[in-house]
């Protein structure tokens, strides 16, 4: 019976995908000078694997920095403000925009989120960031 039960269990569970941070941190990023901004810029080198991926509804956990990207998005991080990409610890693959379906109030820097929302690659807009969540609930 336990055979059974556990047999079910597996059955009807949905497959875990992998850690998004996780999947990120095998992308290269490549240093590239942009006139129009006089400045340099981390371009992400996304592979194969990771190009399936973009368009897909994903599950990500993280960190909230109140960093003004966009004024109707916020940005995870997979660490905390004190070891973040943007205090120079953390490299580009551990931060991302959300754009959630309904805005959020009230989030203090590092409340720790989850949100379900469709994975975009970005690797031509700088003003953007190399992972994008669209569509996204807070779960």
């Amino acid at each position: 019976m336990l055979q059974l039960v556990l047999g079910f269990a597996l059955f009807v569970s949905p497959p875990q995908s992998p850690s998004l941070w996780k999947v990120f941190e095998g992308v290269r990023f490549e240093s590239k000078y942009i006139d129009e901004e006089k400045a340099s810029f981390y371009i992400p080198q996304f592979d194969d694997e990771l190009l399936q991926m973009d368009g897909k509804k994903y599950i990500i956990k993280g960190y909230y920095l109140p960093i003004d990207l966009s004024p109707k998005g916020i940005v995870l991080s997979r660490y905390p403000m004190a070891t973040c990409f943007f205090c120079g610890e953390a490299g580009p693959e551990s931060v991302m925009m959300i754009f959630p379906t309904k805005k959020l109030e009230g989030l203090k820097m590092d409340d720790e989120l989850t949100f379900e929302g469709t994975l975009k690659l970005n690797d031509d807009d700088v003003y953007q960031l190399s992972f994008i969540l669209t569509d996204a609930k807070r779960l």
